[in-house]
This record gives structure tokens, sequence and C-alpha cells, in this order.
């Protein structure tokens, strides 16, 4: 992955790279997947060029995955072929996209957090509004963020999905290795029986697998906690904006107050956003987590009838797993009961309300099914 920005989001790279390293302990093992971050700062050395951005544009090539493009008030500093080094680098990513586009994924973020007076540079601002309003003609979506936060929450849930997506692209590529699962009666693990031939995998091969799943569906739960603990707070500073609209006569005031309110709404959406990226991976982690157990009982009657350890172990690891899923239960049904509590203030706030509301009963939909599946397989242990 590559990373393109001016030097006033510096912040937003080093949290990236925290991201980056927090998701390779996560997702490498279990899925086969790797994230490297090339930025100009650590992947390239002292050079000489007709300019600094020819070093750079030489030394990094075009050979990376994903373009992550961030911005705030400055475009940056002026190339050769482009307004900055950072739109030089945007138009190279997308001009391969355009030749092909399976050949890279394109991600832009925007920074939307005031700039103090002192700080201003109306020039590059403009710069960077023109550039934004630019994308929807490129056919590039866009994100917006508020704060650090908003960014990590953001920039975690997608890079879960493009570590996922090129999991799933080098799995249909190989041989199946999945044969039709032997689940117990009282267990709706929620997976195809149509998969094919994994006989040669034992009972700790299937463990392996049941603790990488566990694995995923954990990064998966701490993601969506992440993300609502964020838009918890978010909503803490709207609130009290939001509750004075009872209160305003003057038409400044009211102007300012459905800045709030709008402001609210978009908090939401991106939520929504970070919501609707992780239940598909949760859904997946725990569909696989739950076969893999349920083929590794199958093979049970191979073992000392006498040893119960292994099954012990197994116990203790499925009633940790319903105790972390129920606080996260709790906490997404007391979230939900707070969003849908909000006044109806305007037709954004009532539809991002809708939105959040219709999220989180499928987040609620999916831990639940989780518990139960894990309630199951307590109850059938020998």
């Amino acid at each position: 992955m590559f990373v393109a920005s001016p030097g006033d989001v510096s912040e937003e790279r080093e949290v990236l790279e925290s991201v980056v390293t927090e998701l390779n302990h996560t997702w490498s093992k279990s899925l086969g997947v790797r994230l490297e971050l090339l930025r100009w700062e650590t992947s390239t050395r002292p050079g000489i060029g007709s300019e600094p951005q020819a070093v750079i544009n030489s030394q990094i090539g075009d050979e990376y995955d994903v373009f992550i493009g961030i911005l705030w008030g400055r475009i940056g500093t002026p190339t050769a072929k482009a307004e900055s080094g950072t739109l030089e680098e945007f138009e190279r990513a997308h001009a391969r996209w355009v030749a092909d586009r399976s050949s890279l994924e394109i991600m832009v973020y925007f920074k939307d957090k005031p700039i103090k007076p002192s700080e201003i540079d109306g020039d590059q601002n403009n710069r960077v509004q023109h550039f934004k309003r630019s994308l929807g003609d490129e056919g590039v979506l866009h994100r917006t963020f508020e704060g650090i936060e908003n960014f990590e929450s953001l920039v975690r849930a997608h890079l879960s999905a493009v570590a996922q997506n090129w999991s799933r692209g080098q799995t249909s590529s190989a041989q199946s290795l999945v044969s039709p699962p032997v689940v117990l009666p009282t267990v709706d693990a929620g997976v195809s029986t149509e998969a094919e031939g994994d006989e040669e995998l034992g009972f700790l091969d299937h463990l392996d697998r049941f603790g990488m799943s566990v694995e995923q569906m954990n990064a998966g739960l701490h993601a969506i906690a992440d993300a609502t603990a964020s838009m918890g707070e978010q909503m803490n500073r709207r609130t009290a904006e939001i509750q004075e609209i009872g209160e305003v006569s003057d038409p400044q005031q009211m102007k300012d107050a459905r800045r709030a309110v709008k402001a609210a709404a978009e908090d939401m959406s991106r939520y929504v956003d970070i919501l609707d990226g992780q239940l598909p991976l949760l859904t997946r982690s725990r569909k696989e987590a739950f076969e893999a157990i349920s083929k590794a009982l199958s093979l049970y009657d191979d073992f000392d009838s006498e040893d119960t350890s292994q099954i012990d172990q197994l116990r203790i690891a499925l009633c940790t797993m319903v105790k972390a899923a129920s606080g996260s239960l709790d906490s997404m049904r007391g979230f939900k009961a707070t969003v849908g509590g909000l006044p109806r203030l305007t037709s954004d706030l009532n539809r991002a309300k809708r939105r959040v509301v219709k999220s989180l009963d499928e987040v609620v939909a999916e831990i639940e099914a989780i518990i139960s599946t894990a309630n199951s397989l307590i109850g059938s242990l020998p």
C-alpha cells in the first residue's frame, strides 16, 4: 500500500502505520495476507532526478496494490506535472486503475476538522476542495473523518476488508481444502455442506483453524466496539448543540444549530459504513470457527476417553467467547436505544438514524448467533 499526503496530516500517517502493524498481527497468519506500507519517509533513499518527486516516483514505482490518499487543508508543493506531489501520485494511481480496474484499489480520505485561523492558507484549502469535488467525476468514492480516532476506526475497517478480499482471491485460485462439515445435531453453525475434501486434517488441525477464526472474529468485534466508542464520543459532543435548537430564536444561531445536526447525521453515516464493512467479515469468521470446531468434535472418538484436557480447554475458550460476545451485545443494544431516542429534527438526521438502527440490528443478530451457537456447542461437549 502506498500512502500519499501533504505534510499537514503527519499524525494520520503515523496512525495508519500503527493500524497496519496491528492488522498484520491479526490477519497475516490466519489469512495468509501481509500488508506493507510504502511511505516516502521510510521507503525511499537519497537520490537525484529532474525534481524530488521524480526520485520518489522512480523508487516507489507502481507495484503497489492499494493507494491511500489523505488530505486536510493543504494540497502540497507543485511539481512539474501536477499541482502537488500528492496529486501527481494520485493521477499516476488513477491512470493505472483506468487502464486496468483490477490493478489496484484507491482509497481517499479528507479530514473535516477546523483549522486554526493563523494556519489557514486560503489558496491551498481551495485547491483541496476543488480536488475533493473532482473525485466524483473520476468515479472515486471518498470518505471524510473528523478526528484521529474516527480516521483510525475507518481505516482499520477498510483495510480489514481489503485483507479479507485478498484472502478470498487467493483461496478461489487454489485447490479447495474444505470438506463437508460434520455438524452436531444440536448445533446450527450456519455453514454450507457442499464444500470438498479435507479428510487429511486431524483434530488438532481443526482446533488450529478454530483458533484462527476466533482471532478474526475478535478483531471484527473490537473494530465494531472501537467505532461505537468513537461514535458515542461524537454524539456526546453533538447532543448539547442539538438540544439548544428548541431554545434558538436568532437566525444565525439557528443556522449553527442546523449545521450541528447535519454534522451529527454525517457522523452516523460514517459509523454505518464501518459496521457494514465489518459485518460480513464477522459472519464469515463465525461460520468458519464453528465449522472447524464441529469437525474437530467429530474426530474426538479417536482419543483416549479418559483424557479430557483438549475438551476442557475448548469449553473454557467457548465460555470466554460467550462472555465477551455478551458484553458486546449489551453495548450494541444500549447504543441502539440511545440512537433511536434522538429527536426527529431533520430529514438527514432521521435517515441517518434509520440506517444506524438497521445496521445495529444486523450486528446484534450476528452477535446473538455467536452466543447461541457457542452455547449449543458447550452443551454438546463430552
